[in-house]
């Protein structure tokens, strides 16, 4: 796979103001089908704003993915609080899935 369909597809994403990195040794492998499949996998948060996505591809058929960005106050107002979340995408009959573990990391600021 060439470094020109990683960096359309960086691009596309950059263009909604979501950064987008592909990492692991399997990254090259990812085709952009594969990589717009697994974005659609991507659940929106009302409490975290959406700022980056990782996939990090684990085996060619196995995509460990996570994304997040701050933390929205009680108020509605995002704070300086990163929060994340991460599942594993697996490749099953030509089509990815939502699978596996699923969770969320955040950080909570007390003053």
């Amino acid at each position: 796979m060439s470094r020109v369909v990683i960096f359309a597809a960086v691009v596309a994403v950059a263009g909604c103001a979501t950064q987008l990195q592909i990492v692991g040794p399997y990254a090259n492998q990812l085709s952009q089908s594969d990589i717009q499949q697994i974005n659609a996998l991507i659940t929106p948060s009302k409490g975290t704003s959406h700022l980056y996505t990782t996939l990090e591809a684990i085996r060619p058929d196995q995509v460990l993915v996570k994304y997040g960005g701050y933390r929205r106050s009680i108020e509605g107002v995002y704070t300086s609080d990163r929060s994340s979340q991460y599942f594993t995408a697996f490749k099953r009959n030509g089509r990815w899935i939502a699978g596996g573990e699923f969770g969320m990391e955040s950080t909570i600021t007390v003053y």
